[in-house]
């Protein structure tokens, strides 16, 4: 098996850090390479063992603890900032944005799982006509 990459972020509602969230998942003997960062953790192994550390990792807030894949090993000189000059690492400003989306991603999921707010009403579920979202497209976001 080869090693993949994957990118812990924790929701900025959480009250979980990434001291924490590495130190719970040493403590349980995940089999992963482990590098904490300001949102999150950096994680490396076999595909199974990320898969069961992000398990252990939802232990802690079930609904705060998030997943992406990474594209490059830890400390790879393609991208690492002390080899470029300190610059931000690609895909940095849309982390930084994704941040801020995650409290409500994970508000929605608790109420999945709670089964409130599935189901629509008459009326209110219908599809858009075609006029209305060709409205909602041009409207400019502030």
């Amino acid at each position: 098996m080869r090693k993949e990459g994957r990118i812990l972020v924790i929701s900025p509602g959480s009250g979980l850090t990434p001291e924490a969230l590495c130190r719970h998942l040493v403590e349980r003997g995940v089999k992963v390479g482990l590098k904490e960062t300001c949102f999150g953790l950096v994680l490396e192994g076999e595909e199974e063992a990320l898969r069961g550390a992000l398990e252990k990792a939802r232990e802690l807030d079930r609904y705060g603890v998030f997943s992406k894949p990474r594209g490059y090993p830890p400390g790879d000189p393609r991208i690492c900032r002390a080899s470029k000059g300190g610059s931000p690492r690609m895909g940095f400003h849309f982390l930084d944005y994704e941040l801020e989306k995650l409290p409500l991603i994970g508000e929605a999921l608790r109420e999945l799982e709670e089964g409130r707010g599935a189901e629509l009403k008459g009326e209110e579920r219908r599809k858009l006509p075609l006029g209305e979202l060709k409205q909602v497209l041009a409207e400019e976001v502030p």
